[in-house]
């Protein structure tokens, strides 16, 4: 061991009789009083019990100057004015006036001297302690790291002490002195894991002035209330270090206490959180900060003891930080930064396993049939911008899910959702201003007489309300939509989502024929192929009379998703429109898909150039965050309300109003949709050109962000690829891309990327997707 380090193991207290503290006290301060020597390893420390208060008189050690002294009494100025509700001490000036006295003693020695208050309290670990005095503690701390975090000193990185967890690594060769072999290897264990997998991590997490000694023995509780934390003591340990260690001292002293460990560190970690929230990178080392903490302690009790055999220790026995390094141990890392991630709400990361037992609990709570991609679920636990990070250590692009229309966990969207929970989260009878901002700036993106918005909490609830409305503007029940579409869940719109033309539908509503120039009925180069398409709308609404129906609504998803997005023919949406209207008809623009930039332009209604009378939103609107939308003209919203009395409990709550205020900051801000259209562009240029040495490729489809890409055996017959096509989409998976199929078929890949997609991550899909057809070509 070095001298430095050597000198670090030398307790060296003042050598001051309580007479000659009692001089000092009285000659400097003006105090009298009872004495009682306290504990400390490195001041010498006296409780003074006058006549109608208590103090703690403190004798610096000889080596400590007006730089280390300073620093402390620096760091408890400002952490009284930043927040006075604090429990620790109070400094009381000298005679002079000053905080610091700095005196020679009889020994010849120079000290520096302090008067503070005395806390009131008993040490917690003196105390009945249950789960919430953990927490209360670690809330304790997280205050304080929020009232230190706009602190600094000069002296605060030259605070050098041993039980500076961070460095701990430097200690390591004492290990020597730990005479139990068993404990000796468990030490070096987690020393050796330390240096390997957490020390580089450590390195770049938050670090600021923390106080880094808030173990059992220096937080005090109310001795009639262990759940109410009153002081929190000694200094001396203050430096510039990483936040996540000043948590990781908290379960020191656990011992005496008959909880689980790993569920003090929860408590503690969750009270903390509260107050100072944590952030991933921290929660995933606190496990590791944790045994390090235990690590050293061991091994500095046994130098100290060893070293300095005639000179007892601050503690005699190393005894409680094996075995507390036994029990996390035992535990495992992966288990102990599960139970933690979990308790403070982070997702947690589960492998391998563990895998099969979220499956079988997926089947046993959400039913054997809830339906997921792939034949064994792909299991994600974070995502970023174009990418889902799988528990198998992958990414995965994502190029299918237009759910976070400006990309997987936006850190706007976050923030403001964050901030809005955090102030208020009601509905939409009390008054507030986001719900009428919100309302404000989305009507003024849509055609002038759409003028009005009902909020709910999902496109399905958006279309059903919009179906009811129409039924009562037109006093009829029968329903126009396409042959194959989805419009959600509820029951009435289930109805509305056949998903196939084979479907067999109520008498109440008809399905148009898909208008696919590709495979249809009629194919490019029809002459007068829109209005051939269109004409069906003449028999669909003569066979709902046929039934006894008269039509109240055509509901239209404008980029005919699960038709497998064909290239509707220009006019052939407007020929329709027409049709429907002719039959005293309204028209319901599904814009779940289609909407929010998602065509090039803002609306897909206004793409094919048609008029809404009724605008449905849903997914995209607030990035994922449950916020459904109905826009229409004021006076149906009146004379619905008027008949029904609608209300919504959640639908446009405050945070949900945030998170769509969010998403239209992010569109307009960073011209999402300009983007989309040059890099979806970009993307059908290079799907084209890979076409043509692809033969599976029999068409390439789209505008804006949203792409097609239809696979067949035969290009002259167009027969449907349906087996290649889901052996791609596992080929796809196996490349860490992401795409889902569409169409009756099933032999259409339906490509909805974030508005945030780059040319770089089109290029990754094209590669992945040649290479991918290159071995179903191979085989």
């Amino acid at each position: 061991m070095s001298a430095p380090e050597f000198r670090l193991f030398e307790r060296n207290l003042p050598d001051v009789e309580t007479e000659e503290a009692a001089e000092l006290v009285q000659t400097h301060f003006g105090l009298e009083g009872e004495f009682t020597a306290l504990d400390g390893e490195r001041d010498l420390n006296f409780r003074i019990d006058s006549d109608d208060s208590s103090f703690v008189f403190k004798i610096a050690n000889a080596e400590d100057g007006e730089d280390v002294v300073g620093f402390q009494v620096a760091a408890l100025k400002h952490i009284r004015e930043r927040d006075p509700s604090l429990p620790v001490p109070v400094m009381q000036p000298g005679s002079n006036g000053q905080i610091m006295q700095r005196v020679t003693t009889r020994s010849g020695d120079s000290h520096i001297l302090r008067l503070l208050s005395f806390l009131p309290g008993i040490p917690v670990d003196s105390a009945p302690v249950t789960q919430r005095t953990w927490r209360e503690i670690g809330m304790l701390m997280g205050k304080l790291n929020v009232a230190l975090s706009s602190f600094y000193h000069p002296a605060a990185q030259a605070n050098d002490h041993p039980w500076d967890t961070a460095n701990c690594l430097r200690f390591q060769p004492l290990t020597q002195h730990i005479a139990d072999p068993v404990a000796r290897d468990l030490v070096n264990f987690v020393f050796d894991r330390f240096r390997d997998v957490a020390k580089p991590r450590l390195d770049r997490t938050r670090h600021q002035i923390i106080h880094q000694d808030a173990h059992t023995g220096n937080v005090l509780v109310d001795p009639n209330d262990p759940n109410r934390v009153v002081g929190l003591i000694d200094f001396g340990d203050l430096l510039y270090g990483p936040v996540i260690a000043d948590l990781a001292i908290i379960p020191d002293g656990t011992e005496r206490s008959n909880d689980r460990l790993l569920d003090v560190i929860c408590n503690a970690a969750i009270g903390f959180d509260a107050e100072f929230p944590l952030q991933e990178d921290e929660v995933d080392l606190l496990y590791d900060v944790i045994c390090a903490r235990y690590a050293l302690g061991a091994t500095v009790i046994a130098a100290r003891n060893a070293l300095h055999e005639n000179q007892p220790g601050h503690m005699e026995s190393n005894a409680p930080y094996v075995e507390a390094l036994d029990e996390l141990i035992t535990l495992g890392a992966d288990a102990g930064t599960r139970e933690i991630r979990r308790a403070c709400r982070f997702s947690p990361a589960l492998k391998g396993a563990d895998e099969d037992a979220l499956l079988d609990a997926r089947h046993r709570l959400l039913g054997k049939n809830a339906t997921h991609f792939y034949s064994r679920p792909m299991h994600f636990e974070k995502a970023r911008g174009a990418f889902l990070y799988s528990t198998d250590g992958h990414r995965y692009l994502d190029c299918y899910n237009n759910v976070q229309q400006v990309g997987h966990c936006n850190p706007h969207v976050v923030r403001a959702i964050s901030r809005q929970a955090a102030a208020l989260n009601t509905n939409t009878r009390y008054l507030y201003g986001s719900i009428l901002e919100y309302a404000e700036r989305l009507t003024a993106k849509l055609a002038p007489h759409l003028d009005a918005c009902i909020f709910v909490n999902s496109g399905s609830e958006a279309n059903d309300i919009a179906w009811q409305m129409a039924k009562i503007m037109t006093g009829r029940s029968g329903g126009l939509l396409m042959e194959d579409a989805y419009h959600g869940i509820t029951g009435p719109i289930r109805e509305f989502s056949p998903g196939h033309p084979a479907t067999k539908l109520p008498d109440h509503l008809q399905g148009l024929l898909v208008p696919d120039p590709y495979r249809g009925k009629y194919r490019e180069g029809t002459p007068d192929i829109a209005q051939k398409y269109a004409a069906d709308a003449d028999r669909a609404i003569a066979d709902l009379a046929r039934s006894g129906y008269e039509p109240a609504a055509f509901m239209i998803d404008s980029a005919l998703c699960s038709s497998g997005v064909p290239e509707t023919p220009e006019g052939y949406l407007r020929a329709v429109e027409k049709r429907v209207r002719a039959a005293g008809a309204l028209m319901i623009c599904d814009e779940v898909q289609s909407g929010f930039g998602r065509m090039g332009q803002w609306w897909g209604h206004e793409f094919h150039g048609m008029e809404a009378d009724f605008v449905t939103m849903g997914k995209p609107v607030g990035n994922g965050h449950p916020l459904g939308v109905i826009v229409t003209r004021a006076e149906i919203l009146e004379r619905f309300t008027e008949k029904t009395g609608l209300f919504s409990t959640f639908g446009g709550n405050t945070v949900a109003c945030a998170a769509g205020n969010a998403v239209l900051d992010v569109i307009e801000r960073e011209d999402l949709i300009e983007n989309g259209r040059v890099v979806g562009d970009y993307l059908r240029d290079g799907l084209r050109a890979l076409a043509e040495t692809r033969p599976l490729i029999g068409d390439v489809r789209g505008t804006g962000m949203l792409a097609g890409i239809e696979f067949v055996t035969d290009r002259e017959a167009r027969t449907p690829a349906t087996a290649e096509t889901s052996r791609l989409l596992e080929l796809l998976r196996q490349r860490h891309i992401l795409v889902g199929s569409e169409g009756r078929d099933a032999n259409i890949f339906k490509l909805r990327p974030a508005l945030i997609f780059q040319r770089q991550h089109a290029d990754l899909l094209i590669s992945a997707l040649d290479d991918a057809l290159g071995e179903l070509a191979a085989t």
